[in-house]
């Protein structure tokens, strides 16, 4: 499969899963996935996830890397303001983000497993 037929590939299994997808291919040796989506609270959630040397494996164990370090508390902290209660569009209250960026790792999961039972 060529590098274009993959990412094309990688942005369909995308879509059916409910991301956004922008791939910067700049130059071969690097192309940049930006994955997005809206959460159930609605708040923008990306990552970005790297192709290098036009070797998929190197996307999914990027993503899987990011999956694994992902840590839904932390995420949760970064959108609770000094008030102990949601900003910048979070939802108001803690048990809501925290459940909010829970379904982001979930949704990231899923992602990953299709994209795995893909390529590997």
């Amino acid at each position: 499969m060529t590098t274009q037929e993959q990412i094309r590939k990688v942005t369909d299994i995308a879509q059916e899963k409910g991301w956004s997808i922008s791939v910067e291919d700049e130059n071969k040796t690097s192309i940049q996935f930006e994955f997005q989506r809206y959460t159930k609270y609605g708040q923008d959630f990306n990552f970005n996830a790297d192709m290098l040397d036009e070797d998929i494996d190197t996307l999914i164990a990027g993503m899987k890397r990011y999956y694994e370090d992902f840590d839904p508390d932390y995420e949760a902290y970064l959108w609770i303001g000094d008030d102990g209660h949601g900003r910048n569009g979070a939802p108001y209250h803690i048990k809501d983000i925290v459940s909010d960026m829970e379904d982001a790792e979930e949704q990231i999961y899923e992602l990953l497993q299709a994209l795995e039972v893909e390529f590997i």
